[in-house]
């Protein structure tokens, strides 16, 4: 089962139902307000589930949709709206909606959705996605041995996995690990040795001619391969 979802609501006793719900049916539960809310938490959690009201504050829940295909086209998207118009309906599945549901929806109903949306995710994976374990410091591939990471390289390959387009920019991860690694100087030059032994301990797990991480000029690096993550 898919672990990690987020709830896009605005309104706050909604929200606090639907992760207690949630919570209860074994998720770990992010909660939101706003598009830039969410976002913030698609930077630090690998979440491929979300739960998305239509009416928000600022960005609409269809907008986020449309901006969300684009940027996590992984992610399963449950509108969750009191709008019940055959017209939103269709507007919500051509935004990216998989699943649109109407308030107030039954809760058995919603549970059997997100896990339903779950599964249809996680058969949508690659088979030969490589495994990032966080917490273990490791890197797998199917039927291989797993790959030692420092704690400097797995926060570096987390973030490239989490970010739009598994692209950030030099800036962006140097700032990273200066605010997880204070006691070390985080420079252009450690940052490309870092990413050079990543691309040196991933070699044995990749397809002849794989790059795990691609240098993009002008802007930074971009996952060459998909990755899974292990929190």
């Amino acid at each position: 089962m898919l672990r990690e979802l987020v709830i896009v609501e605005d309104d706050a006793t909604l929200r606090e139902e639907l992760a207690y719900l949630f919570e209860e049916a074994g998720y770990n539960v992010h909660q939101a307000l706003n598009l830039e809310g969410l976002l913030d938490i698609l930077r630090l959690h690998p979440v491929r589930l979300l739960i998305l009201d239509l009416n928000l504050p600022g960005v609409s829940g269809y907008e986020i949709a449309q901006q969300l295909r684009q940027t996590h086209p992984a992610i399963g998207i449950i509108m969750l709206t009191a709008r019940s118009r055959t017209e939103d309906r269709v507007k919500g599945y051509g935004a990216g909606a998989d699943i649109y549901l109407t308030k107030p929806a039954d809760p058995v109903e919603l549970t059997a959705a997100a896990a339903s949306l779950g599964r249809r995710v996680l058969g949508e994976r690659y088979t030969n996605d490589l495994t990032l374990n966080c917490l273990q410091g490791t890197l797998q591939a199917p039927d291989q041995p797993a790959v030692e990471l420092t704690p400097a390289e797995t926060l570096i390959l987390r973030a490239l996995a989490l970010a739009p387009d598994a692209t950030l920019d030099t800036g962006e991860l140097m700032d990273l690990l200066e605010e997880k690694f204070p006691e070390r100087s985080a420079t252009r030059r450690s940052l490309e040795n870092s990413i050079s032994r990543i691309r040196g301990k991933a070699t044995a797990l990749l397809p002849e001619g794989a790059n795990l991480i691609r240098s993009v000029r002008g802007l930074g690096y971009q996952l060459g391969l998909p990755i899974q993550l292990v929190d």
